[in-house]
């Protein structure tokens, strides 16, 4: 996946047709099933291109671009985020995300307080997803019919400029200094074939995932992350927990595969774990679930300060990664007291893929989390499960010998930073 060049720019009068197609898509797309046909279509009926021009006009309305081409739009006035609209064809991708940020740098000048928004029905946990809270509900009569709405506001400083460029081009000239994910092009690369297999992989559903997922508090109505989500298997368990979903991944190919499997019911993001993810608010999760993929990641202190940032007093992560032992056995190194980069050679998904992977000693793993402020309250080194021995006999002997993957729970403390 390369860097997609994504530019926010003010609207100008000639996008008014380009506006009016778009957040028409968007409507469509995005409405049905939290509203019925027919408020779906009064949503729709009576706009018209020329209704664009007077929010074009007072600066009030920005669009964003990839190669020219309209991917989503905003409208923010002082104190209010008015509308965004994203393409549906470019949902799941951070583009609303980037959207909102922008808006909220508009609606936050010459205002004090928080800012306010009227949120459709579907779209309330995406603003959730960026700290905004629900302080109640109204009707909005369109065209004789009453439409609910959800009111939300958010609190606290609007998303910081740096070095005082635009969010836009401060991405776009980033993204280009930015080292790819060591793993990404093998998971670009495998991502139909991985999907088609991880749900049904018997040492993920015998070994790893039963004891990841015993580390779990009860999720019913929480906020949860799903730090590396892949193709969604552990965010549709989440779902049908209750749990209200948010998944990053640094593989676009990957996310759709998620986003097949779970549709809008969870906020899904591009993201790579080792740079910083503004579109998350502050202290907005209650949990933070990774399940193997902290292994790809090089700098553990700033990923679990990130955690730390976006979780909520006395939140936890939740993760498993590769156990120091057998890495430091599969990887043939010398020195275990390094952090190194290694591969390993994954068959079974079609033609063999060579993954790259950081193997690191235990104490690597230990010290970055409590520097970050971490306590940590349970580490499991799992064994199998009997139901493994029926259909892997001989990887299940060698797991109740040799420890494959750690399994660890830190909290973040009940109070302060």
């Amino acid at each position: 996946m390369g860097a997609e060049k994504l530019l926010i720019r003010a609207a100008r009068v000639s996008d008014a047709s380009d506006l009016h197609e778009l957040h028409a898509r968007a409507v469509d797309a995005s409405c049905r099933g939290h509203y019925s046909d027919d408020q779906v279509q009064v949503l729709l009926t009576g706009r018209t291109a020329e209704g664009y021009l007077p929010a074009i006009e007072r600066d009030e309305m920005f669009v964003m671009e990839s190669d020219g081409c309209m991917v989503g739009f905003g409208h923010a006035t002082q104190g209010e985020v008015e509308a965004i609209f994203v393409d549906p064809a470019w949902a799941g991708r951070g583009v609303g995300g980037a959207l909102l940020e922008h808006a909220l740098r508009l609606a936050a000048r010459g205002h004090e307080g928080p800012i306010q928004l009227k949120s459709t029905l579907n779209a309330v946990g995406f603003y959730e997803a960026h700290g905004f809270v629900e302080v109640g509900a109204t009707e909005l009569d369109k065209h004789g019919m009453a439409l609910p709405f959800v009111l939300m506001e958010r609190r606290g400083e609007p998303p910081a400029e740096r070095r005082g460029e635009p969010p836009a081009e401060r991405q776009e000239s980033d993204d280009e200094d930015r080292p790819r994910p060591v793993a990404l092009d093998a998971y670009d690369s495998m991502a139909e074939a991985y999907g088609a297999a991880i749900e049904d992989n018997p040492r993920s559903i015998y070994y790893e995932r039963p004891a990841l997922l015993g580390l779990l508090p009860d999720v019913s109505g929480r906020r949860v992350l799903d730090a590396g989500c892949g193709p969604g298997v552990m965010m549709e368990w989440l779902l049908t927990q209750g749990a209200r979903v948010v998944g990053v991944d640094a593989s676009e190919n990957m996310l759709k595969l998620a986003e097949q499997r779970v549709g809008d019911a969870a906020v899904l993001h591009v993201a790579d774990l080792e740079q910083p993810m503004p579109f998350l608010a502050d202290s907005s999760f209650d949990v933070i679930l990774t399940s193997g993929t902290l292994g790809y990641v090089r700098d553990w202190l700033a990923v679990f300060r990130e955690f730390s940032r976006v979780l909520k007093p006395g939140g936890c992560v939740v993760f498993s990664v590769g156990h120091p032992c057998s890495e430091y056995t599969l990887n043939e190194t010398d020195d275990y007291f390094s952090t190194e980069l290694g591969e390993y050679t994954w068959r079974g998904l079609g033609a063999p893929i060579v993954v790259p992977c950081y193997r690191r000693p235990l104490s690597h793993m230990i010290d970055p989390i409590v520097r970050a402020g971490f306590s940590i309250e349970s580490v499991i080194e799992p064994v199998p499960t009997e139901e493994f021995a029926e259909v892997e006999p001989e990887e299940y002997a060698q797991l109740m010998r040799r420890p494959g993957v750690l399994c660890v729970r830190v909290r973040k403390p009940a109070s302060g930073t």
